[in-house]
This record gives C-alpha cells, structure tokens and sequence, in this order.
C-alpha cells in the first residue's frame, strides 16, 4: 500500500512538470547525441562527448522503441523520478522506522529533482544509480559494484564519489565478512569495467574516449576551469552549504548510534562533495538538495520516542518526561524542515526560472505540436521554434548538413539534419584552439549552406569560426536571440 501511495502521489505530482520547458542546450545536447547514435555513429570514435556515454545510449534505446520526441525523453524521466522516489522510501523507512518521514523524504527528491531537471540528464540518472549502489552495498556487494560503475557511466565524477563511499563503508565495517564483501563488490565492478573496455576496444574508440575524458574532464574542467563558478557568499552560502552539512551531521550520528545506516549519509555526503564544484550554481544545487530526505531519517531515528506526539506525560521519572519533551522539540523543528524544504522546492520549481535561464513553468502554456516535440514551451519559443524549423525546412533537405552555432543543439534534433562536425555542441567556455580549423574545413567539405546562431556574434567565442561565418553568410533572419544564416 505504501509503495501504491508514492506511486500515484509521484505520478500526480511529476504530471505537470515533465511537457514543460525548452532547454534548447543542456537537453538538445543529450538528445542529438541520442539522435547520433541511432545515425549509427558511436560517441568518441565518431563525435565528442564530454560525459561518459550511458545517458545517450539510453536515451536512444527508448527512443529506438518509442520513436524520437522531447516528450518520449521526458517520459524517461518521469519513470525514473517515480522508481527513485519508491526507492527514497524505502531506504528512509529502513532508517527511521517512520511511515510519515519516509512519504517527506519522496517528496523533498520529487519537489527538489526531476521538477527542476525533468529532462534526461546525467546528473539524475547518476543520482539514482549511485542511490541504488549504496542500497545493496550491504546484501549484494556484487550488485552494488555493478551500479558503482553503472554510475561511473553516467557520470564520471558521481561514479568516483559513489566508489569512495564504498571504500570508507568498508573502512567502518568491523564485521569479520567485510573482506568477502569487497571482494563481491571489486568483482562486480572490475566484471562491469572489463565490459565497457571491451565495448571500447571492438568499436576503435578506446583512445579517443581517453583522448575525450583528458580534454574535457581533466584539462579544461580541472586545470582551465572552464565551468568554475564562485561559491556563493552570506545568507545564499548557507543555502549552499545546507545539504553538506545535513548529510555530514547525519554521518556523525550515525557513526555513534546506528553504523548499519551510516551508507546511506555517507552517499549523499560525497554526492554533494563531488557535485557542488567547479560550477556551483542553482541547477548543480537542486539535485544536492533532493536527497536531503535521506540524511535528515538519521535523525529521527536517533531520537529515542519517534513516535510523533505521543503522550509522555505519564513518565514517572522527571529526567525521561524531560527526555521526552525534547524529543518532540526536535521531531518538531526536523518536520519544520521537512516541510520548508518540500514547499521551497515546489515553489521555485513552478515560479521561478526554469532550469534557472528561462521563464518560469508556469508561464509555459503553448504546446508545440511538431512530431519531434510534443511539450509546452513559453510564448517566445513557440515562436522560435515553429520559425527555425519552418526555416531550415524550406532551404534544406533532410540530408542536408546544417551547423548549430552556439549551445543550441536540440535544433539539430528538432529538424532532422546531420552535423558536419565531430562536435555534439560548441561553448565559449570552451577553448578549442586549433579544432577550429578542422571545423571549418568541414563546414567547407560538406557544402554546409545554413547555419543557426545562437546570440550576437561578440559573444560567440571561438574567432576564427566566428569570422568564417560572418564572412561567408548572410543573416536571413532573426528570431530573438537566435539568426538565421545562409551562403548563396
């Protein structure tokens, strides 16, 4: 009954949150490298990628069953928000014991997680496969290295935070089974490790995805800093800070009064430390703040009456009436909590700024009808998008090779067309240095006569693409922020 409760309640809730909005970037980005794939090109061999590559590839199977949509992705998230949110339940009712917590705790992920990013992303697939990696480390350690490199292949650095979760969970364990048990979950995540290498080795891309990881996830991330952001200061840095803090004091309990928990804030502690820099911002935030329920059911198991306003004033002894009476101050202020957590995550995920660059959802009420869409958007991109693609299709055939310019990739799957370029999406963030040359020369070889812009050409970064265009195109049109280029 329990299960069918967070079902329907996930169903309701992530109803209206799963059609809406249009991120033309970070979305176009995972499709139209699903939209690759299903081309038959394999990533890194054939294009870039600067995640590993188990998000496109699932988006493209659903995809490859269900036919190519915004909304068919969007569907996915929905199942795995659902799935994630049974799963909260039953670690949090593991934990606390408490029917009531557990039902707060789905609803904090659901209010804080696929409402804010309710579209496939690397960020909540690895969320849930880390979740679930800490969830068998304990019964099936085999599974549990498994999900640890499932994680890995979501997303690099979650997968590295998940393993560091395991080492310091054995660390901790004092059981006289624990070295079986890492060697269950070593075998399961070397077998899984070997299966990857394999599929890297046989499709000719086990160099360039080295090549890929060192260029984008070490050299421009760690060393150039290409996304770094500033932490932010005052009031806003608490904000930031608050779900490390909950999770670090949950593992302080936990370590002193329930060690068979203490994974599970040890999983959302180094999911935050791994996930909050290089780029701290509301979008890296939201998630961090969705597993919070988890950290916070330490606590209420920690209290020695969980039993939420029971009646204590029958204790005899003074010392357990005042006991007691604490107790409920502090399942008081948790709930407060709880409750804050769940209505700020709604609140901001309704009214405020979609995936914090675009008007807020609720203002997303023009449905676009186009077969490769199927959400509602705002009133200024049903606009472009319904202008952009009637463009493309009057001056270009479906074999045609178009080029996106810049962080605007969802075009490429919006209309069908190929990508002259090894490049799944371009970023001013990015330094490509000498890579320019090579796209140029595609753009040449490939006779590409359109190009779609995306804002005013002294904000495009990469010069030397910047002035080929501007020297060989004609802009036909403007839509916004977006042009519309042509070469005669």
């Amino acid at each position: 009954m329990n299960f069918l409760i967070i079902l329907v309640i996930s169903v309701i809730l992530l109803a209206f949150f799963f059609n809406r909005g249009f991120a033309f970037y970070d979305e176009g980005f995972i499709l139209h490298g699903a939209q690759r794939v299903l081309q038959g090109e394999i990533p890194y061999r054939d294009f870039d990628f600067i995640y590993t590559p188990v998000t496109i590839y699932l988006v493209a199977a659903i995809f490859k069953l269900f036919g190519e949509s915004i909304l068919i992705g969007r569907l996915l998230v929905l199942v795995v928000g659902v799935l994630t949110s049974l799963l909260i339940f039953s670690i949090t009712y593991k934990i606390s014991k408490n029917r009531i917590f557990s039902y707060l705790s789905a609803l904090i992920y659901l209010s804080w997680g696929p409402s804010h990013i309710n579209f496939p992303w690397p960020t909540l697939f690895a969320f849930s496969s880390g979740l679930l990696a800490a969830f068998f480390l304990e019964t099936n350690p085999f599974a549990a290295g498994v999900m640890m490199f499932v994680t890995f292949l979501f997303k690099q650095n979650f997968g590295l935070a998940t393993l560091i979760v395991a080492i310091v969970f054995f660390v901790l364990r004092k059981k006289k089974r624990v070295v079986g048990e890492i060697k269950g979950f070593f075998c399961g995540s070397i077998s899984a490790g070997f299966i990857y290498i394999g599929y890297l080795f046989f499709t000719d891309s086990l160099i360039p995805f080295f090549n890929n990881f060192y260029l984008y996830s070490i050299k421009s991330v760690l060393f150039q800093g290409a996304f770094a952001t500033s932490f932010p200061s005052g009031i806003k840095a608490f904000f930031y800070l608050l779900p490390g803090l909950i999770s670090l004091a949950a593992v302080f309990v936990a370590y002193k009064r329930q060690r068979e928990n203490i994974i599970f804030p040890l999983f959302t502690l180094f999911f935050y430390i791994f996930g909050i820099r290089p780029t701290t911002d509301y979008v890296h935030l939201t998630f961090l703040l969705a597993g919070t329920g988890i950290p916070l059911s330490i606590f209420i198991r920690a209290l020695k009456n969980n039993k939420f306003l029971s009646v204590s004033i029958y204790f005899k002894e003074y010392r357990k009436f005042i006991e007691t009476i604490r107790n409920k101050w502090k399942l008081i202020v948790i709930y407060a909590v709880y409750v804050l957590l769940i209505f700020i995550g709604f609140y901001t995920a309704i009214f405020k700024n979609y995936y914090r660059w675009d008007s807020p959802l609720i203002k997303q009420n023009y449905f676009i009808s186009d077969q490769k869409a199927k959400i509602f958007v705002d009133r200024k991109f049903s606009v472009v998008a319904a202008e952009i693609i009637s463009f493309i299709n009057q001056n270009s055939k479906k074999d045609d090779y178009i080029f996106v310019f810049y962080n605007a990739p969802m075009f490429y799957f919006l209309t069908g067309r190929q990508n002259p370029t090894r490049y799944v999406n371009f970023s001013p963030d990015l330094s490509l240095g000498k890579i320019e040359k090579q796209v140029i020369e595609d753009l040449i070889n490939k006779n590409v006569r359109l190009i779609i812009t995306h804002e005013a050409p002294d904000i495009w970064g990469n010069p030397l693409i910047t002035k080929y265009i501007l020297n060989n195109f004609q802009k036909k049109k403007e839509i916004f922020e977006f042009g519309l280029w042509k070469r005669e």
